[in-house]
């Protein structure tokens, strides 16, 4: 799918960088020091890539300029992503607010994608049942997306059989939680917030993978900044191959 460049004014940028007119643009993550750390280090040049959940793509555009061939894989709307049940939410509006976002930034990858003359490809489909018409990769990415998913097996499965290689799978690290693959339940009817599902250890995740057929990890431990108070936050990497 490919869309028209919309106006500035209709996009949400989730990650921070300098735009050519209007300068610099704060998002929720500042990754342009990072990227290579955040994506596990891994050398791009001529890989197929599979990446769930770009955001505003900043990501999806740093690997390309690597050599990548790059296709971010976004659910339909009518999905969006998995909602924590909460008692008194009025579900609706949530939903109708948390739609505008969305939609400002998916408006932010397609204004980069115009700015930058992209190739990126962008694709609509349920992770956890990705049709095989979408092809084969060489290495797919979960970047901060699997404490989202209710079920993020479920999502690291429907994706893998499309994997040839290699899977990076990135998130926040809770040095708290333990070496044990523990998967911590976040939500808590005293905080409302019904996005954020998990906090997941390493182990977690190289365990999960290996399950998967990619049992050969490697886990690698860096610091981001994060874009409204540029505090730099703990995140972790695993790198798993066939």
């Amino acid at each position: 799918m490919r869309q028209p460049a919309p106006a500035f004014e209709h996009c949400n940028f989730y990650h921070s960088l300098e735009l050519p007119v209007h300068g610099f643009v704060h998002g929720q993550w500042d990754l342009r020091a990072t990227a290579d750390d955040y994506l596990g280090n891994v050398d791009f040049a001529g890989l197929s890539v599979l990446e769930v959940g770009p955001a505003s793509g900043f990501l999806s555009f740093h690997m390309e300029r690597a050599g990548a061939q790059v296709t971010t894989l976004e659910p339909p709307m009518t999905r969006l992503w998995d909602k924590v049940p909460m008692p008194g939410l009025d579900t609706q509006a949530w939903r109708q607010d948390f739609s505008n976002a969305i939609e400002g930034v998916r408006n932010s990858f397609w204004y980069l994608h115009h700015l930058y003359r992209s190739e990126v490809r962008m694709i609509e489909a349920d992770p956890e049942t990705l049709p095989p018409a979408v092809g084969e990769f060489d290495v797919g990415i979960f970047a901060s997306v699997l404490l989202h998913c209710r079920s993020p097996i479920s999502v690291l499965e429907g994706c893998a059989r499309q994997v040839r290689d290699t899977i990076v799978v990135t998130d926040l690290h809770d040095a708290n939680l333990g070496e044990l693959p523990v998967c911590r339940l976040l939500p808590r009817i005293e905080v409302g917030q019904v996005d954020t599902w998990w906090a997941l250890t390493p182990a977690f995740v190289v365990n999960a993978l290996a399950l998967l057929g990619f049992g050969r990890p490697e886990v690698r431990l860096h610091h981001h900044k994060r874009g409204v108070e540029g505090r730099m936050v703990p995140m972790f990497s695993v790198v798993a191959s066939r």
